[in-house]
């Protein structure tokens, strides 16, 4: 390990998952993989992500397309939910000036 990175092999052994779904997680952008040094590495702050897409694909039997497709939608969800909840302060502080 290095830093604030897993190393690609013990990120493979750790999770019991083939190198082929970590690739093409990969190429479909949806993980950052690290060359240095002659190592490939993934960032910690992105396994929590790779956790789920694993248990996606794993355990739901969603394919790579099918990730890509849920991690945009719940994107959005979440933007939608943060841009409602700025808009129902607005509306709080506006109702505030009313009385």
């Amino acid at each position: 390990m290095s830093g604030n990175r897993l190393l690609y092999s013990e990120c493979l052994r750790i999770y019991e998952v083939e190198e082929t779904f970590i690739d093409s997680l990969q190429e479909s952008g949806l993980i950052d993989i690290v060359d240095q040094d002659n190592d490939r590495f993934i960032e910690y702050d992105d396994l929590s992500e790779l956790e789920q897409f694993i248990r996606w694909y794993y355990d739901m039997d969603i394919n790579v397309e099918g990730i890509e497709a849920l991690h945009h939608m719940l994107a959005r969800v979440r933007s939608l939910q943060s841009e409602l909840n700025e808009l129902r302060n607005e509306l709080q502080f506006y109702k505030s000036l009313e009385h």
